[in-house]
This record gives structure tokens, sequence and C-alpha cells, in this order.
């Protein structure tokens, strides 16, 4: 298929293992028409991934992948395309929660020293390249160090279980708005993963995706590697019967999760360039109501 697309994907801002120019590199390589960047609560790489897509005439759109708290006992992951990373209210909300990450780094040190792992965190200082530290910071030290080699268990068996403190993490309802205040659409990721709503029927996941578009919520991801057959046909039903726009990805983190090509996630996907049209037309259209 020509002009696919990747609306989806991952690049040291958080856990990728690329940089965001090396990501537009390879999309330039691979001969993919359309990529939106969507590092995990960060927005850093944007600028320098556009930059990069208009050298290399791809068309790019400015993203974010929120993780968002759905009731009390459940993560969702809501992505935002399009935005303006300069919108006063998205920044307020999203440097709110930074800035809560950066001060729990400590405490995740200290749990992880009582688990025999001793981490600096002046070290952790010294090579981030962000604004913000984070735990994806730790994770990428764990890397490097060799502590764990396998990318998943990091966050299995030493992250994961490190709850997230009462400010770094905004609900649902706020992901959705603050991706609407910075002229973005919202979409929800991954609807069938844990960080989703995996273990519902499909009876309860309409109601709470329902939920989500009573919020404000623009599409669903209609295209996604793990998707089986039945994952994909329960989505663009969702789609058609509300009309939702469509989406689709790979979840590319490069080297970090190895069986994932941009693009084609296991050789499985090829996402129309139609999608990205007509996500590109509601921007559009959104933007002309706001003027």
């Amino acid at each position: 298929m020509e002009n696919i697309i990747d609306l989806h994907t991952h690049t040291v801002m958080s856990d990728g293992s690329d940089t965001p120019k090396e990501l537009i590199k390879i999309a330039s390589e691979k001969n993919i028409k359309a990529v939106a960047l969507t590092d995990h609560d960060s927005i850093e790489g944007n600028e320098e991934a556009a930059n990069e897509a208009k050298k290399r005439n791809i068309d790019f759109l400015p993203g974010i992948e929120i993780s968002a708290k759905y009731d009390n006992n459940r993560l969702v992951h809501i992505l935002g395309l399009g935005i303006d990373m300069n919108n006063r209210k998205f920044l307020e909300s999203y440097n709110k929660i930074k800035n809560a990450r950066e001060e729990s780094v400590i405490n995740i040190l200290k749990i992880l020293k009582n688990k025999g792992i001793d981490i600096s965190y002046s070290v952790l200082k010294q090579r981030c390249i962000k604004k913000y530290l984070d735990r994806y910071d730790i994770y990428s030290y764990f890397l490097k160090e060799k502590i764990c080699t396998k990318p998943q268990d990091i966050w299995d068996k030493y992250l994961d279980p490190i709850p997230y403190g009462p400010y770094e993490l905004m609900d649902v309802r706020k992901a959705i708005e603050i991706i609407k205040d910075a002229n973005g659409l919202s979409f929800l990721a991954h609807y069938s993963k844990k960080i989703g709503f995996s273990g519902y029927s499909n009876t309860e996941i309409e109601e709470k995706v329902l939920r989500l578009i009573n919020y404000g919520l623009d599409g669903l991801e209609e295209y996604y590697p793990d998707f089986t057959e039945e994952n994909r046909f329960f989505a663009k039903s969702l789609i058609n019967k509300y009309n939702l726009l469509s989406s689709g990805g790979t979840d590319y983190h490069g080297k970090n999760r190895i069986d994932i090509e941009l693009g084609k996630g296991y050789k499985n996907l090829d996402i129309p360039y139609e999608i990205f049209k007509k996500i590109k037309k509601a921007l559009r259209n959104k933007k002309s109501k706001n003027l």
C-alpha cells in the first residue's frame, strides 16, 4: 500500500530508543507519508520531529499520549493529535503533572534502594535530556546499566508496582479537556489492552467509551498491532455508530520493542493515508470554529 501512516510513536523523550530526528529519518526510509509523535506524557520531542519532517516532506502531527485515571482502578491512554503546544491552559495542566513527577523521583529511588537497586539522583539529572525528570529516566537507566535488559520487565517488576502520587495523573475527563484546549483531537488508544478496557465485555466497553464521548472524545484507534480481527471490527463498529474519527499506529518504541516495525507493526498494519486526511480536515474545522 502506498502512503501508509503511523500516528502512534515514541522516542527517547519517553520510553523509545530513537531521537525524534531519528524517528522521522526512519519514516522517510520506509516511505511513510505521515507521522504523529505521541510520547508518554511528554511534548518535548515534537519540535525536533516537526522540523525534520518538514525537511523530508513528511506530514507531521504534534502529539502526546496521556496516562489518565478512569474511575479509581483503571488507567487509560488518551492520544492527543494536532495539539498546540503553546496553549496556556494545556501547559498549566501539563507542567503541574511534570513537576509532580519530577518530585516523585526521589521517593521512587528510595523504594528501589530498599530492593537493593541504588541509583543516584544526581546521575539521573546529569543524563536527563528533557526539562523534567520522571520515571522514564529511571527506565532508561535500567536499560543503559543493564540492571534489567527486558524493557517490559522494568515496568512489570520495578516501576509499575510503585503507585503514582496524587498529582502525577489527571483524570480522563481532564485529559480530553486539555487536548481540546490545545485545539487537538482526542483518541482512546488500544482499548483492548490492560491500560484500556481489557477484561470487560463488549457491552461494558461500549458503555465506557460512550462515557468518554460524553466528555468530548473525538475518536478511537482502529488500527493497532495487537488488535485481533474482532478487536478491529468492534472498534470500527463504535466509530461508525457514534460518528467518531478513526486513528491508528504501531506504538513504535524502536529497539525497546524490537518486534514492532515503524508503519508496519508486526508486518500486519497498513494504515491508509485517508485516515490522516480526515484527521487533518477535522483539525482545520476545529481551528476555524475557534477563530
